[in-house]
């Protein structure tokens, strides 16, 4: 994490190493415009009939350093048909889809290194 500005949001990206253990990558989205679109994004997603299992791929959380809290969580599973699914929060049971047309959109999170 960046000490020298610890105020505002902050979106990263971890994998689970096993099942209580997230590792996340070095890298921040501190772009303000893209986490409120990732954000809305998340909230417009249509419920899903699909069933997950096994550890999603990813974790995508919301940070706000300024007031020490976590305002978003999202597991993450990239299906072979490259179908996104995921659900929000540590427990959250409710599967969603990503829609194709926001698929681009999520990689490009879930590769920050293009930020």
């Amino acid at each position: 994490m960046h000490a020298c500005n610890e105020s505002g949001r902050e979106l990263v990206v971890g994998t689970y190493t096993d099942e209580s253990t997230i590792v996340y990558s070095g890298d921040t989205l501190t772009n303000e415009l893209e986490i409120t679109r990732f954000l809305e994004l998340i909230e417009t997603s249509t419920l899903s009939e699909a069933q997950v299992t096994g550890l999603p791929d990813y974790v995508i959380t919301v940070n706000n350093r300024s007031e020490s809290t976590m305002e978003a969580m999202v597991n993450v599973w990239v299906l072979e048909n490259e179908q996104m699914l995921f659900t929000r929060g540590m427990e959250g049971t409710e599967v969603f889809q990503i829609d194709s047309m926001y698929t681009e959109d999520i990689n490009n999170i879930l590769n920050m290194n293009t930020f």
